[in-house]
Formats: structure tokens, C-alpha cells, sequence
């Protein structure tokens, strides 16, 4: 009886080994191009939320060309809460992106905003 229950405890004492290890051995630490991802990811999507298409695209209608300076200059604030935390290359990524990212739809917005100035000029300039 007792090499019965001895037996068991080896049996279960292995198990609990063996899937410790393995669950140990899953675990992988994160890579660059994850952070760079992430980063990228989260970037965009902030710079979505950032930058308000009527603002701009106003800017562009009633500022015509210096709304579309305005466009290019103006920077809005990085969003500090996402920032907290994060490793420095998750940081430089992502300030870079949405940097990037800001200014392109403030300048697409922009643009949008100067044609419909345009065509509205031109069709007042013809009727």
C-alpha cells in the first residue's frame, strides 16, 4: 500500500514538473518589432481621436492657405496618461508616429477644407 501511494506522489510530482516547464518555457520575453507595433498601433489610434476633422477642415475653408500653414506647423500635445510606464523605445515610437500621424490628417483635413473653399468659389464666380 505504502509503494502504491509512493508511486502516485512520483507520478503527480512529474506531472506538476513537467507542465510547470512547459507553461515556463511558453512564456517569451517582448521583441522590438512588438513594441514597435504596439506602438505604431496605439499611435494611430490616438491621433484619430487627437485631431477633430470640422476644426481643420474649417481652418482650411476660412484660412485658405495660412490654414493650410497652420496645418503644418501646429502640434497637439502627446497624451501623457498613455505614455506612463512604458519603456523608452515604446515612447519613441510611439511620439514619432503621432507626431506623424497628427499632422498628416491635420494637413489631409485641411486640404479638404481649402478644395471646398475653392469649388464654393468657383461655382459663386460662374452662377
Amino acid at each position: 500500500m505504502f509503494r502504491a501511494l509512493y508511486i502516485n506522489k512520483f507520478y503527480i510530482t512529474l506531472t506538476v514538473l513537467i507542465i510547470l516547464s512547459t507553461a515556463a518555457h511558453g512564456v517569451e520575453s517582448t521583441t522590438e518589432e512588438q513594441i514597435y507595433a504596439q506602438a505604431i498601433a496605439d499611435a494611430q489610434r490616438d491621433a484619430q481621436l487627437a485631431v477633430n476633422q470640422l476644426t481643420w477642415q474649417l481652418t482650411g475653408c476660412v484660412g485658405n492657405v495660412v490654414g493650410m500653414a497652420v496645418a503644418f506647423v501646429h502640434e497637439p500635445p502627446l497624451p501623457a496618461k498613455r505614455l506612463l510606464g512604458k519603456s523608452p523605445e515604446y515612447i519613441e515610437y510611439y511620439t514619432n508616429e503621432f507626431r506623424r500621424e497628427t499632422q498628416g490628417l491635420q494637413i489631409y483635413h485641411a486640404a479638404t477644407g481649402f478644395a471646398m473653399f475653392v469649388m464654393g468659389a468657383f461655382l459663386w464666380w460662374f452662377l
